[in-house]
């Protein structure tokens, strides 16, 4: 009874860590992943994930699109319509990626 117990705690755990992602890459590499895609995102404007998923469906890909309730792999096309949609005078993007209207300009 006792090792059942043990297996239910260690299954939760486990299926915890994966759902969360946490524990599956050794600490140093996710650190070392996280540093890259941050001064990846900061000179390109896409993470290494982002850049993958780009070249595999040869569009562009954004996951902060999913927060604007958008495909995150999109054709120039569909991104130029995207933007039209908007009504935007001027158009701002913040620091993750996200395009709005510019409220400030006139």
């Amino acid at each position: 009874m006792q090792q059942v117990k043990l297996l239910n705690v260690f299954v939760i755990i486990l299926l915890t860590m994966l759902v969360a992602s946490c524990g599956i890459i050794p600490l140093p590499i996710s650190i070392v992943h996280t540093g890259i895609d941050v001064i990846l995102h900061e000179k390109t404007g896409k993470t290494s994930g982002e850049h993958i998923l780009s070249d595999i469906t040869q569009k562009d890909c954004k996951f902060v699109r999913v927060l604007d309730t958008q495909k995150i792999c999109m054709t120039d096309k569909e991104y130029e319509e995207y933007l039209l949609s908007l009504n935007c005078d001027t158009y701002t993007w913040d620091v993750i990626g996200r395009v709005s209207c510019d409220k400030n300009k006139k």
